[in-house]
């Protein structure tokens, strides 16, 4: 313990008598070990922890497939399925939802969720007020019961728990508040009420109908030793059953069955271990700086070591004291590194995209001080061991002939690597953003479909009584005609569909086509039910025909827009303008299609796989029974002729209330923010791999420049005699930057190999351009290639000033 303490002692007095070399290496260290800390806590938050529930590994979603796509559940194949099934303690169904909440001071539309009396039972969480839901609860005369989230209880009510057993008014309708859900049960859709399914289920006619699928999702609990696998083939063991029964809605439907880790976080995973591996490559750079610096040092402390040795002490010894140095080094470095992971962590919250779940948890714990102490710690033993017993190993005769003529040794040589290798790394991560760069510009070149500038969305929901379609009729017409009398706004329309945002995706028939025979892939489009000025309010263009008007009404022929991607693919050759077709169920009526419009990128620029076609249908002419399903979710969207289109936001929220002062407005933004955040988590990629890329090119940078400082200060003697003989500063300029571009060349030439390797895994997060692009390697290539000359060129240039006279007398 002594002789620890002793070394301890030594090494801080080392490293204060070269306070220039300690604040490079700990500066060095610590941006390095700063940003693996910061990422580090986001994957601890999103992959690492636990979900929040109880036995959290046995939980599973699950959801109906057609063929290959996706699809929500039909609540009695869910009733089905809980009938039937073995392989769950429990099944729970949910559908997400909103509510007007009014009386209850300003009005505000909530998030929420219907969902089965047992999905809190089958989540394993318990209310942490009040009760949960019973089975009296579900039943359709029962007193409507509401649970509100942790969090909305925190935000409107201030934690007052004396809102147990207190009415909130949700869409009109009174509920009494029976119990406050725990925080964290969300997975993914933030709620901030629950009320039962159950009620729904009574008056609602599609939730009884099997071909019906209405937002509806499953989770369970697998019974003990049951598995994921075992559950999927139970299931679809039942789906075959069902599709023996009613072959009309279930030919051809299967189960997906996942853990709910899974679904909760595997779409984030790829990119947040790209961005991990990435700052791991920074670590990399600094770690081999800061040997190139203890190899330089070491050189510098080869007359003490000798000394040392020849007075008796152990080779072992001076390894022990050198790699407590570098330890200690290590330690400081991952203080400045825990420091920095605080300050990057919230940065790395408040920017990343709003759809990462559980980002909000991400935080510098325990877990994370313990990634930095061991990753601290294994770096200083690393970094520290190459030049400790490199310095073991010297002979003290050896040395004493290498004062008199200057030798290099062997370190030249591990030198040389070290700055390769850096090269060869940030070369790495450059080409990995230039990609991520240039897949960001082209989706910045890919048509929308839409004119985003100078609009504004607002939402508005009508609920209960308003919903009724007269009454909403009136709303659409009054609100339309105020707002578009404002200065500076040139249109106006209502939907209940926003491209980028949400819009349902319905199946129909075209009329005189053959009969979908059971378990084909019936046709399906996204639908918008719009009013007549949304083309306008949005810049759809129209490739034919008409869109809709404002003779479309309830007394007029159904009609129908159709985008040019349903035209393609259902009408090759021909003109649907006057041909018929019949959305959603049998009884429905037919719509003449009057006019194609342009296809909207509604899943995003990225595009769609499989693209969907789309079609408009009017507001105006919505039945009394589908008017309260818009009336709901109502966006407004109001094109301004010129300017910021916020600003006009307080006056069309003025014009909204003036109609009905009842209704909440939510949503307000921008179009062209829509439009962003539809690439918000590529973008934030993108700049987290540049910031790292251009850090790695820095350290590099810096790695090259003190190496080759370093070959000059070992090399004046040399160069003096070379001056000394003739050579002119030409010559010296060649030889310095000839060996510093070979280095150069021997990094990038190992990092092109590495990148065309490792960049392929960044292809599920590029468009438009290949993993491997030509273009970007070359460019990014060249510029590392002259970046770095500029590095060696700085110490090429001092050298060719060296005078002969001076060199020699100092040596």
């Amino acid at each position: 313990m002594g002789n620890i303490l002793q070394d301890l002692r030594y090494g801080f007095r080392m490293l204060r008598k070269t306070p220039g070399f300690t604040l490079v290496a700990v500066v060095t260290l610590g941006l390095g070990l700063g940003a693996n800390s910061a990422i580090f806590s986001v994957v601890n938050a999103v992959l690492l922890r636990p979900l929040p529930l109880g036995e959290p590994e046995r939980l599973v979603v699950v959801w109906e497939k057609k063929q290959t796509q996706d699809s929500a559940v039909a609540y009695p194949n869910y009733l089905d399925w809980r009938e039937g099934s073995r392989a769950f303690a429990q099944l729970a169904a949910y559908r997400r939802d909103s509510f007007n909440l009014t009386g209850a001071g300003e009005p505000e539309r909530v998030a929420g969720r219907h969902v089965t009396g047992n999905f809190f039972a089958t989540l394993g969480v318990r209310p942490v007020a009040g009760r949960d839901f019973t089975a009296a609860d579900a039943q359709p005369n029962s007193a409507p019961a509401a649970i509100l989230s942790q969090g909305f209880w925190q935000r409107r009510f201030g934690g007052d728990a004396s809102v147990i057993n207190r009415q909130l008014t949700l869409n009109d309708k009174s509920y009494t508040v029976v119990g406050i859900a725990p925080a964290d049960v969300a997975f993914g859709y933030e709620a901030d009420v629950y009320v039962p399914i159950e009620l729904s289920v009574a008056v609602v006619p599609f939730y009884k109908e099997r071909g019906s699928h209405p937002g509806l999702w499953v989770t369970g609990r697998l019974a003990p030793g049951a598995t994921v696998e075992g559950a999927r083939a139970e299931l679809d063991a039942i789906m075959a059953r069902l599709a023996a029964e009613y072959p009309e809605t279930n030919a051809g439907r299967s189960v997906h069955v996942e853990s709910l880790y899974e679904n909760t976080v595997g779409e984030v995973r790829p990119a947040l271990l790209i961005l991990f591996g990435a700052v791991g490559f920074v670590l990399l750079i600094a770690c081999a700086n800061v040997v190139n610096l203890l190899l330089a040092r070491s050189v510098e402390r080869r007359r003490e070591i000798a000394i040392r040795l020849a007075l008796g002490a152990g080779r072992w010894r001076i390894v022990r004291q050198l790699l407590t140095e570098s330890l200690l080094l290590s330690f400081v470095g991952g203080a400045l590194g825990l420091l920095l992971a605080l300050w990057g962590t919230d940065l790395l919250v408040a920017a990343a995209p709003a759809d990462v779940p559980r980002l909000a948890e991400a935080r510098v714990d325990l877990r994370v001080f313990a990634f930095t102490l061991c990753t601290a710690v294994l770096v200083g033993l690393v970094f520290g061991l190459v030049p400790a017993m490199g310095a073991a190993r010297d002979d003290f005769n050896e040395f004493m002939k290498e004062s008199a003529g200057g030798a290099e040794g062997g370190r030249v040589r591990l030198h040389g690597a070290l700055v390769a290798a850096e090269v060869a790394l940030a070369l790495v991560l450059l080409i990995g953003a230039g990609l991520m760069v240039n897949s960001l510009w082209q989706l910045g070149q890919v048509d929308p479909g839409i004119e985003p500038d100078n609009v504004l969305a607002l939402q508005v929901s009508l609920a209960g009584e308003r919903a009724s379609a007269e009454r909403v009729r009136d709303f659409l017409t009054r609100v339309e005609q105020n707002v578009e009398s404002l200065p500076g706004v040139r249109s106006a329309a209502f939907t209940n569909g926003l491209p980028f945002g949400s819009a349902g995706e319905q199946g129909f028939r075209i009329e005189g086509r053959p009969p979908i025979r059971a378990g084909e892939q019936r046709p399906k489009a996204v639908r918008y039910t719009t009013t007549h000025g949304y083309a306008d309010a949005l810049g759809v263009e129209l490739r034919k025909g008409r869109f809709l008007s404002e003779q479309d009404g309830t007394n007029s022929t159904p009609v129908v827009v159709i985008d040019e991607a349903l035209a393609r693919k259902y009408f090759p050759g021909e003109d649907p303008v006057g041909r018929r077709l019949q959305p959603g169920a049998p009884d429905n009526p037919w719509f003449e299609i009057v006019g194609v419009v342009e296809h909207v990128k509604h899943y995003g620029l990225a595009g769609e796989a499989p693209v969907e076609p789309q079609y408009y249908f009017s507001l105006a002419q919505a039945t009394e029974a589908q008017m309260p399903l818009y009336a709901g979710g109502l966006t407004l969207l109001v094109r301004t002729t010129h300017g910021e289109p916020q600003t006009l936001a307080s006056a069309v929220r003025g014009q909204i209330l003036a109609v009905d002062s009842g209704l909440p407005i939510f949503g307000v933004r921008a179009m062209k923010e829509l439009v962003a955040e539809s690439i918000a988590a590529r973008r934030f990629s993108m700049l987290l791999l540049i910031v790292f890329a251009l850090l790695a090119l820095l350290l590099a940078l810096v790695g090259v420049y003190g190496v080759m400082a370093y070959s000059v200060t070992r090399r004046t003697r040399e160069i003096g005699i070379r001056m000394a003989l003739g050579a002119q500063t030409r010559d010296v300029l060649r030889l310095i930057l000839g060996r510093g571009l070979l280095l150069v060349l021997a990094g990038t030439g190992a990092g092109l190999v590495a990148a065309f390797a490792l960049t392929r895994v960044l292809a599920s997060l590029l468009y438009g351009v290949s993993a491997t692009d030509p273009l970007t390697f070359a460019a990014l290539s060249l510029l590392v290639v002259l970046v770095a000359l500029l590095a060696c060129y700085l110490p090429a240039r001092r050298a060719a000033k060296v005078d002969p006279l001076v060199a020699l007398r100092y040596e």
